[in-house]
């Protein structure tokens, strides 16, 4: 419906097809909360005023926001499919998201993409795309790691031509950009050409090379963990991307910054980082939103980076971000703004409850290598063997509570030490049946027996495995080619818990209550076996991305992150 058949309706001299009457409407473009009616036809918001409709609701005491949009998310990442997916987060609020599919592209490639985007359109969620930048997340004349797939300037002319691909994605070879790497460079110019928002990815960097990485045009960052960081960030223009997740949660210490600037160029985003048990029961954008009135940020300003702020920054703010006449009628009711209590969701004019089910997905049409994407030989217990035949000083990748980033540890051992709490890593490459393995130690995982093995190890997502032996580690790795990718745990050899994973080795092609009831089962498992951390799972997959500090593991080894160079085990 073309806007100008719509003016009388606007005008109040035609019945619009529904009247939200007596709304408190947030509106993210004034900064204030007012009663008015909010008119709708044809999918689109035609007034606020006083209106009629055909159909009214009584929104009497009730709060409309905007519906929300998540800027930096990864769908994959929740292990669901984005029909799955989008069953979740839409009855909460979240009515868009802008997703870099860079997991699934390295399993997949540009088929992936297509793939992702083609389920997307059966669902009520708007799915906006960005092109991956680093498909593996490092140069690949580093030689650093083995992905599925490769992602080139090529390909990314290709998808940034693509419908619903808006952008480049989080450009997470910083070094590349500073070092002026030139395929780097040329992904970059390929987006400024097409005047394109580009995504960052900058953990810890901040001076002059921060200037420089500024400088090549990238225009956002959602690593900051500090106030700090994200204030010095913000000064040099930059879209300050606030990440609350399962594991990284960045929200606490940003936030007295969020409460003393102009907010305009700040998002609050989840990047992906959400399992389905906190999609069950705590939520997903909203639940980001909470977090942050929790944290004493008023509540307008709240919503404005969950949704004007977002939608600007991705040149969405045509089409949605605000509740005002032309834009999309994606619309959220709340009985409570601060605790953000849906009432009802309204998604292109209508009611969420509208939307008809639909059939089951055709997941082995349309992703391709479906149960199939997990490549490796048989594994054997002697393949994870590190013969130290004394004490020795080994670097050793310490992990941090609540933080993506690791630290590198050095310690005297002679090989796996319970009692100290250090266990043998080991990342299988699973693309190519090449038998790679990297192997390391790590700490603080907290198993006191045992193995856990998964096909969700970002970027690359080869197999990581963390185990007390090594033929547990042998045999979870194994578990998860029978199955077609996914999360094993197993002790003696013996498998106490899975969730399979057969689109990608990333995917479920089942619900969220299954999701959440394996989820339920293997957290309890793996808290049988001493692991006490949080999210363990989401700890497990990235501890093989070797892109944020300091010392990560590969299929070719150990990888001081801030020299982007393999290094030895022993130090």
């Amino acid at each position: 419906m073309k806007p100008k058949n719509l003016i009388d309706i606007a005008a109040g001299k035609e019945k619009s097809d529904l009247v939200l009457k007596n709304a408190n409407l947030v509106n993210v473009c004034s900064g204030e909360i007012y009663e008015t009616d909010i008119a709708i036809a044809r999918g689109l918001i035609v007034g606020l005023g006083r209106y009629e409709g055909r159909e009214e609701i009584d929104a009497q005491d009730k709060y409309a926001v905007p519906g929300l949009i998540d800027g930096h998310t990864h769908i994959e990442m929740s292990m669901l499919s984005v029909s799955e997916f989008a069953n979740a987060v839409v009855p909460r609020g979240t009515t868009a998201v802008v997703a870099d599919p860079h997991e699934i592209a390295n399993v997949l490639g540009i088929e992936g993409i297509r793939a992702i985007l083609e389920e997307a359109k059966a669902t009520p969620l708007k799915v906006f795309c960005m092109a991956p930048s680093c498909v593996p997340s490092t140069d690949p004349s580093l030689g650093l790691e083995t992905p599925g797939a490769r992602i080139e300037h090529e390909e990314i002319k290709e998808l940034l031509l693509m419908e619903g691909v808006i952008g480049l994605a989080e450009v997470m070879n910083y070094g590349g950009v500073i070092t002026k790497e030139e395929e780097v460079w040329k992904k970059i110019e390929l987006a400024k050409q097409l005047k394109t928002p580009i995504d960052g990815h900058a953990p810890l960097l901040s001076g002059k090379e921060l200037n420089a990485y500024v400088l090549s045009g990238v225009g956002s960052d959602h690593e900051s963990v500090s106030h700090d960081e994200a204030w010095e960030k913000l000064r040099l223009g930059m879209r300050v991307m606030v990440r609350e997740g399962s594991v990284a949660k960045n929200l606490k210490n940003i936030a007295p910054l969020l409460k003393s600037v102009d907010t305009r160029n700040c998002m609050l985003v989840t990047d992906g980082d959400r399992t389905p048990l906190d999609l069950k029961e705590e939520g997903y954008l909203d639940h980001v939103l909470r977090r942050a009135i929790e944290e004493g940020i008023d509540a307008v300003k709240a919503v404005q980076m969950c949704t004007i702020n977002p939608a600007q920054w991705f040149k969405l703010d045509d089409f949605f971000g605000c509740i005002s006449p032309g834009k999309i009628a994606d619309i959220v009711l709340l009985n409570n703004l601060e605790r953000f209590e849906v009432a009802k969701v309204i998604v292109n004019g209508k009611i969420l409850t509208e939307f008809a089910s639909r059939t089951k997905y055709d997941y082995k049409h349309f992703y391709p290598g479906y149960g199939e994407s997990v490549r490796i030989k048989q594994v054997k217990p002697e393949d994870f063997e590190i013969k130290l035949e004394r004490a020795i000083k080994v670097r050793i990748i310490g992990l941090i509570e609540g933080e993506l980033l690791t630290e590198e540890i050095i310690e005297a051992i002679s090989g796996i030490d319970i009692a100290r709490d250090i266990l043998k890593i080991g990342v299988v490459e699973r693309h190519h049946s090449s038998g790679n393995t990297g192997l390391g130690f790590v700490k603080g995982f907290g198993l006191k027996n045992g193995a856990v093995a998964s096909s969700i190890a970002h970027d690359s997502h080869n197999i990581v495995v963390i185990g007390t032996n090594e033929k547990d580690m042998a045999f979870a790795c194994n578990r998860l080619k029978e199955i077609g990718g996914g999360i094993a745990l197993c002790s003696g050899c013996e498998l106490k818990s899975e969730l399979e994973l057969p689109i990608a080795g990333l995917m479920t092609d089942k619900g969220l209550d299954y999701a959440v009831k394996k989820q339920k089962e293997m957290n309890d498992k793996i808290s049988e076996m001493g692991c006490k951390l949080q999210a363990p799972f989401i700890t497990l997959s990235f501890l093989a991305l070797p892109v944020i500090p300091a010392l990560k593991i590969t299929d070719k080894g150990l990888v001081d992150v801030e020299k982007g160079r393999i290094v030895a085990l022993l130090k």
